[in-house]
């Protein structure tokens, strides 16, 4: 299984990644999220607001004095994904065990990036964390 995203994976350097759109604003329809990005930018992008950066990434909120995190935590990873690292959902799951919350994770073998994670298994959480 090969890797479809090369480094610098999703910062893409010429802004084609959907997620250079998610930092994008009225006006500029994707930015950079790395000085990486914006140092190697095939298309003189610029570099999105700090702000804006850093409320993308949970790792900044969980457990954090002043953060307000949810108590239930599901998370389903394929571990036939090639556009992610599987140490990304490993090291969330990690720091909210870390931080005392409730955390479902569990590997889908076999299964790609744009897999069904089981949707009967995830309304039956829902259901059951709803319930307590």
């Amino acid at each position: 299984m090969g890797r479809i995203k090369t480094p610098s994976a999703f910062d893409g350097l010429d802004l084609s990644n959907g997620e250079n759109d998610l930092f994008g604003t009225a006006t500029t329809k994707g930015q950079h999220f790395t000085q990486y990005g914006v140092t190697n930018s095939k298309v003189n992008g610029t570099l999105a607001d700090a702000d804006i950066i850093k409320m993308m990434n949970p790792m900044n909120y969980i457990g954090k004095e002043g953060a307000t995190n949810a108590s239930n935590w599901r998370i389903r990873f394929g571990t036939m994904d090639s556009d992610t690292s599987l140490a990304i959902p490993t090291i969330l799951a990690a720091d909210l065990v870390n931080s005392r919350l409730n955390v479902d994770f569990a590997l889908a073998w076999g299964v790609p990036h744009r897999g069904d994670y089981d949707l009967d298994e995830l309304f039956n959480w829902m259901d059951g964390i709803s319930a307590e």
